[in-house]
């Protein structure tokens, strides 16, 4: 299922996240990896709850208000950052 703006995401149960500065530490407890991500990156997260969903263009919306950067570049970007996301199972959407 492709991601577009009406999608609706959450955080996985099984992960656990730290910040740690401006980067974010996240430990997949399933498959036993962690990431690290930068500024942009843990601000997204931050944003992702983990008991409700939030959309990709809601998301998209608090992203523009934070950071100055053009509007289909921040599309294509959190796209492409949340199909990761989905890949490595730290996020699911839902319906």
């Amino acid at each position: 299922m492709p991601i577009t703006s009406s999608t609706p995401v959450k955080r996985v149960a099984n992960q656990s996240s730290s910040v740690l500065g401006q980067e974010t530490i996240i430990l997949n407890y399933e498959i036993g990896n962690y990431y690290e991500l930068d500024e942009l990156g843990s601000f997204i997260w931050s944003q992702v709850p983990d008991n409700e969903a939030i959309t990709v263009g809601e998301l998209k919306e608090k992203i523009l208000a934070e950071f100055e950067v053009d509007e289909a570049v921040c599309e294509a970007e959190l796209k492409t950052f949340l199909e990761g996301l989905l890949h490595e199972r730290l996020i699911e959407t839902t319906v």
